[in-house]
This record gives structure tokens, sequence and C-alpha cells, in this order.
């Protein structure tokens, strides 16, 4: 999963956003459970809109 984090408003806040970077890689269960939670509630919502 990818994500961009806009707006940063000083170099501290563009720090702590770049450190999410080191963060440990999801495990293929969380990945699942994202998936999981998409598919029962966001993807009726939005995938029309693409």
């Amino acid at each position: 999963m990818t994500t961009v984090i806009p707006g940063a408003r000083n170099p501290q806040q563009a720090r702590a956003n770049a450190a999410a970077a080191k963060l440990p890689a999801l495990s293929g269960a969380t990945h699942a459970a994202i998936r999981e939670l998409y598919e029962r509630r966001v993807r009726e919502q939005v995938e029309h809109r693409w």
C-alpha cells in the first residue's frame, strides 16, 4: 500500500512524514484484513468513480 502525505507545513512535519518509510512492512494477515474491509465497506462507494 502506498499513499501520499501532502502539505507538510514545516521541516519537522516533512521529517515525520518521511520517517513513515522506515516502518516495517505490513504482514500478509494485515493486508488481507485491509482487503476484506475494503471489499465489505468501501468498494461499492468508490469504484464507480474511477
